[in-house]
């Protein structure tokens, strides 16, 4: 039964699994949250679109349109942090997660305070870091960084970025030469006290370098400082 307060977050369950849906619901309402749940991807397009949660929770292993091409589609319709809770524990997996959406990834089984705090991470996260800058654009020729239309540009090429990753970007690009170390790059982009981890973190970054260095695997911009964090380094 879904809770009537009307200040009480309103959360999505996306599962195929019934018992894990009551699983998550039980937990969720008992933190005083109401709860919809959707059994397939193509119903949690229709409960995004139909009820504005403030959160959705996604499992991976579903039949038919599965949490990866769930998260894609759900990005395209919404801004609505994505919480993906699966069993699947392998970084490919997590990182292609990342990349098409996802603002967290909690593997099964999880301790529910913990997934109850990463939640409210989510939710509470600041829209973006830009507001600061006066939606400065930022460019050092072959990258360009438009806060004002949430763009980048890539060699001449817009490169897609999903809302964490252009944070995590507009956020080096404003630090730009900094190093800067992982625990205030993980307060400045999910907040303070925030439950996401530097592993997950590192997940942020290898989705980030896929998508705007030539090569990954030797990055020109992003580049890591073994042990303390991460810079951005253009002119």
């Amino acid at each position: 039964m879904i809770t009537s307060s009307k200040t009480a977050l309103k959360v999505l369950v996306v599962d195929d699994s019934q018992e894990h849906v009551d699983l998550l619901k039980m937990i969720l309402e008992r933190a005083g949250m109401q709860v919809i749940s959707a059994n397939s991807g193509l119903e949690a397009l229709r409960a995004t679109f139909n009820h504005h949660p403030d959160a959705i929770l996604l499992d991976i292993m579903m039949p038919g349109m599965d949490g990866f091409t769930t998260s894609q589609r759900l990005r395209e319709l919404s801004d609505t942090p994505i919480l993906i809770v699966s069993a699947k524990s392998q970084t490919d997996d997590i990182t292609r997660a990342f990349e098409l959406g996802a603002d967290d990834y909690v593997v099964k089984p999880y301790d529910s305070r913990e997934l109850l705090a990463r939640l409210h991470a989510c939710i509470r996260r600041v829209p973006t870091t830009t507001e600061d800058d006066g939606q400065m654009t930022l460019s050092n020729g072959d990258l360009v960084i438009d806060p004002s239309r949430h763009r980048v540009i890539v060699r001449q090429q817009e490169v897609k970025l999903t809302k964490t990753e252009f944070d995590l970007l507009y956020y080096f690009a404003r630090n730009r030469g900094r190093v800067l170390t992982h625990s205030m790059i993980l307060e400045a982009v999910w907040g303070q006290d925030s439950c996401v981890s530097k592993s997950t973190l590192k997940q942020f970054m290898l989705s980030l370098r896929k998508k705007i260095e030539k090569n990954p695997n030797n990055p020109q911009w992003l580049v890591n400082e073994h042990g303390v964090g991460y810079a951005l380094m253009f002119d």
